[in-house]
């Protein structure tokens, strides 16, 4: 096995990896707003970290620097230190604000997924009022219709009344001799 790897096989490695660390990324986002294929990206992120990581256990360690690094010989310089520990409070910060960024994002869907389903059960109450509402309309067709029938019940029950006094008439009149 070779003491060293490649600087292009180095390179291959660390785009797969940062590939892989990308999809477990979005997926644990997805995951986090519970978007349907959050599980399969999950599933197929872990896995190509899982094959990187047993790709680097067999790999060469990079060579070490024993002294001759950017940090001159060795030695740390105090303010190089306190600007470096500066850059990461400032990341680290960022990360935090992010973090809550993200946190009221999540609670906005969480209150719109609360909208949405007082919306559902608004429409299924609007459902059942209109329901109801078909019944009383077609109760009241019915009952015009009998109305109306009542009303042709009573003109003809008046018509045969009127011809019926008109017999009443003629034989009253008959009787008198008129």
């Amino acid at each position: 096995m070779a003491k060293t790897i490649s600087e292009k096989t180095n390179k291959l490695i660390n785009v797969f990896f940062s590939l892989g660390a990308a999809v477990v990324i979005l997926a644990t986002l997805a995951k986090i707003i519970h978007l349907s294929w959050a599980d399969y990206a999950l599933i197929v992120g872990f896995i190509t970290e899982a094959i990187i990581f047993t790709i680097y256990a067999f790999l060469p360690p990079p060579p070490v620097d024993h002294g001759g690094g950017a940090m001159g010989g060795g030695k740390v310089d105090a303010t190089e230190l306190v600007q470096a520990l500066n850059g990461v409070q400032k990341t680290v910060q960022d990360v935090s604000n992010n973090l809550g960024t993200i946190n009221s994002s999540t609670e906005g869907l969480k209150n719109l997924n609360n909208q949405f389903l007082s919306m559902g059960k608004t429409m299924e109450e609007m459902n059942h009022f209109y329901g109801s509402l078909k019944d009383m309309s077609t109760s009241m067709s019915s009952t015009v219709h009998e109305a109306a029938r009542t009303k042709e019940q009573m003109t003809q029950l008046a018509d045969n009344l009127t011809q019926l006094n008109q017999v009443y008439s003629r034989m009253i009149n008959a009787m008198q001799g008129k």
